[in-house]
């Protein structure tokens, strides 16, 4: 074993532990809260992410979706209402063909024209971003926040525009990491999306708690 790798390693975890330890979880709780009311006033919840965040999205989508409504083994469903959940980063056609026609800017905010209506405040939209300042993001919450459609964003350095923006701002603490992939414009990448994950499986967690209490 190489001691520099190894110590990469631990280094790695070292980071991580501190972002754990400084991270706002009052922030996390209160989307929770959010889903929660969503889902018990039959709103839908939208979810997005670029790169990495996407699939972290897409996941996220599917756990609340049906990991609540199983039981704990997953070999038995339940037939308790679930929750109206749209991840805007599944469809290839559309955004492929948005990007084409009108521009990547626009992949998000034009999906949620299609959805959402000015009785629709009972929706929420979830944003998942390294930066929190890529411009298709930016234009998503602006369009969702003009339909009084809530918003939360999970962002890291910063927490950048869309922390500025959303009702409920949760930044991801950390930067100028040491390993390799994530310095320089990648500060702190990898932690970030981790730290989304993380958020994501314990939101659907305390879900499943509150339906099956």
């Amino acid at each position: 074993m190489q001691k520099k790798d190894i110590n990469l390693i631990k280094s790695y975890f070292k980071e991580k532990e501190a972002i754990h330890t400084n991270i706002d979880i009052k922030k996390i709780y209160k989307l929770f809260e959010e889903i929660k009311k969503t889902y018990l006033k039959d709103g839908t919840i939208f979810i997005m992410g670029n790169g990495g965040s996407s699939g972290i999205a897409e996941g996220f989508a599917v756990d609340i979706r049906t990991h609540p409504f199983v039981s704990e083994d997953k070999n038995k469903t339940t037939n308790l209402r679930r929750p109206k959940v749209i991840c805007l980063t599944e469809s290839s056609g559309a955004l492929t063909g948005i990007s084409n026609d009108i521009g990547f800017d626009y992949v998000f905010s034009e999906q949620l024209k299609n959805f959402l209506r000015p009785e629709n405040k009972n929706d929420l939209l979830i944003v998942f971003s390294s930066s929190g300042n890529s411009p298709n993001m930016i234009e998503a919450i602006n369009y969702a926040k003009n339909k009084k459609v809530k918003t939360c964003s999970v962002s890291g350095r910063g927490g950048g525009k869309a922390s500025r923006l959303v009702d409920i701002p949760i930044i991801i603490p950390g930067k100028s990491s040491n390993f390799p992939g994530q310095t320089g414009k990648n500060d702190n990448n990898f932690h970030i999306e981790d730290i989304q994950n993380s958020i994501s499986h314990i939101v659907t967690g305390l879900l499943k708690k509150f339906v099956n209490k």
